[in-house]
């Protein structure tokens, strides 16, 4: 292991390089693909249609990027920012965000139990993943909930839009002190209760079949203020965005880079909006991702594949967070009812299991590592021997993160960015180096 540590660090991990336009596809792959190191690209997006080539078949036009504009020094990046989107697509059109309510979605955190659980725990504390709450909502809300501190022209503030129509009465009378202190864990994020689905229950009290004393909490000051993050994952630029696609200022590909990795167009083009409230923890894609910054700057920690050694991924019970309601004894619905934040536990789809698991990262390895220079390293030892390096991306920027490279992901600001996923070769070395390292942890 200690050699690993060395050898990686030492001829693997080198400083990311800059290319300040797209590189042909030969240099690519014998550079940056198949040595499976990242790299940045400006450039990759011109902002006018005279940087693209249009090929033509007998069965479809496609547009696609290449190499040809690395030489015109006129051409500048795409720039593109929410206002942007909302002129083009108009603010009815509706969209599915990912709602939480800290930013913290798709991470391992701490739950408290208040029934049992399937596997026997009660009433304790535990580690599980936890992924965002959907919410539909129109392109007009989610911008309003994305900048919910920023006055209107009449000085109120455009708070908690997003559950304008579902937030209950709170009591005049609820004042801060009242409020409880939220439970922290050891690693800063707050704790919140599980949530068990019994029979007769429906949306508006999302699983929680027992009554619960709990104190009133008025919306303003509630420190479950939800933040919404843009990131579908689910090729949302060609699908849900289509309106936004169809006006071709994103290639469908990127020709260099289909190229030289060798399995085809991109699986997937995704659409991000969000700002520095929002993360997306430490996690791998089986995919060769290109990330572009259309406006704003995101901040990526990455790490190499060889790193699963040191990154303590482990199981853990998988759950969604869910806007909950509940009732104070009195039965009061008009003054003793409070809406507050839980995790529903996802229920198996097999037969005799009990919960469904997720391979998961556990720490936040920006927190513990870059932040804390390893203070905080007595209960995950190994994170002293990764390789973490942060790489701010700006506008007008792309970076090629290689498939199976860990990276966790938030914004500096508000930012609107593009990826593309292309497959990667399972038939590779790579692929072979990385499964025999997850094992290897297992000995």
């Amino acid at each position: 292991v200690i050699i690993i540590y060395s050898q990686v660090g030492s001829l693997w991990c080198r400083p990311i390089a800059i290319l300040e336009h797209p590189p042909d596809s030969f240099s690519f792959l014998r550079d940056y693909v198949h040595p499976n190191v990242p790299c940045i690209i400006r450039n990759a997006i011109p902002s006018n249609s005279t940087a693209t080539t249009t090929k033509t078949s007998t069965t479809a036009t496609t547009t696609t990027t290449t190499s040809k504009h690395r030489t015109d020094k006129r051409q500048t990046p795409l720039h593109l920012t929410l206002e942007d989107i909302l002129e083009i697509i108009g603010r009815d059109e509706e969209i599915t965000v990912d709602v939480t309510p800290d930013g913290h979605g798709d991470c391992v955190r701490s739950v408290r139990c208040r029934e049992d659980f399937p596997d026997g725990t009660t009433g304790t504390m535990r580690r599980m993943f936890v992924k965002p709450h959907e919410q539909v909502m129109t392109m007009g809300e989610f911008r309003r909930c994305l900048r919910r501190r920023i006055p209107t022209k009449n000085g109120e503030d455009e708070r908690q839009v997003l559950f304008r129509d579902t937030s209950p009465t709170i009591a005049a009378s609820a004042t801060a002190e009242q409020l409880p202190p939220p439970e922290v864990d050891d690693f800063g994020l707050e704790v919140f209760p599980i949530l068990f689905h019994t029979k007769g229950d429906n949306e508006d009290d999302e699983g929680n079949g027992a009554k619960h004393q709990d104190s009133i909490q008025d919306e303003k000051l509630d420190l479950g203020d939800p933040v919404v993050y843009y990131s579908r994952q689910n090729d949302c630029l060609r699908t849900e965005m289509k309106k936004l696609f169809s006006h071709h200022l994103f290639p469908n590909t990127f020709q260099f880079a289909e190229d030289a990795f060798g399995t085809g167009p991109p699986d997937a083009i995704n659409l991000w909006i969000g700002n520095e409230k929002s993360v997306s923890s430490m996690h791998k894609d089986h995919y060769e991702n290109l990330f572009y910054v259309c406006s704003g700057q995101k901040e990526f920690v990455l790490c190499p594949p060889s790193d699963v050694l040191f990154l303590h991924e482990g199981m853990f019970s998988s759950g969604t967070f869910r806007r909950m309601k509940e009732v104070a004894e009195d039965g009061e619905t008009e003054n003793g009812l409070t809406s507050r934040w839980g995790v529903v536990p996802d229920e198996s789809d097999c037969e005799g299991a009990s919960d469904v698991r997720t391979k998961w990262i556990e720490p936040d390895i920006k927190k513990i590592c870059l932040e804390e220079r390893h203070q905080n390293t007595s209960e995950f030892p190994l994170l002293s021997k990764a390789h973490p390096v942060k790489v701010l991306v700006s506008e007008g920027e792309m970076i090629y993160i290689p498939s199976l490279w860990y990276h966790r992901v938030t914004q500096t600001c508000e930012t609107v960015g593009v990826n593309y996923w292309f497959d990667m070769k399972f038939d590779s070395p790579h692929w072979c180096y990385f499964n025999f390292l997850q094992n290897l942890k297992k000995i």
